[in-house]
């Protein structure tokens, strides 16, 4: 039996599992902001429509209570005039966002997210 013969991790291999792990950290704190807006913008969303407010408000209406509450929530990837407002097929009103968020990593490399958000019943 070999007594000489170590086993564990060497260095360089400790080394690369922290450099994986300083990466998916980083990505991971420059999405957090992202998507703690684009939740804080569904919970507009359906806040709204709990309080029956796609039913009663027309479009002008919807974009003021929709500012009002996304100060309240410091929104700030979307504001009242990005907003898309059309009219249901059961006569309520449908608002829905589509955006994107460009994050910048490091030198020139950057994350692009596509993020969706609707009041209609198939989201």
């Amino acid at each position: 039996m070999n007594l000489n013969k170590q086993r564990g991790v060497s260095l360089s291999g400790v080394v690369v599992v922290m450099v994986v792990l300083a990466l998916v950290g980083l990505v991971g704190a420059k999405m957090v902001p992202a998507y703690v807006d684009y939740f804080n913008i569904k919970k507009v969303f359906a806040a709204m429509e709990g309080a029956g407010e796609l039913k009663n408000l027309g479009s002008k209406e919807l974009r003021m209570s929709y500012s009002k509450r996304a100060s309240i929530d410091n929104i700030s990837s979307i504001g009242a005039e990005d907003l898309i407002i059309n009219k249901g097929s059961d006569g309520d009103m449908v608002m829905s966002v589509e955006y994107t968020v460009k994050t910048p990593l490091f030198a020139n490399v950057s994350l692009m997210v596509d993020f969706k958000a609707s009041t209609a019943k198939s989201d």
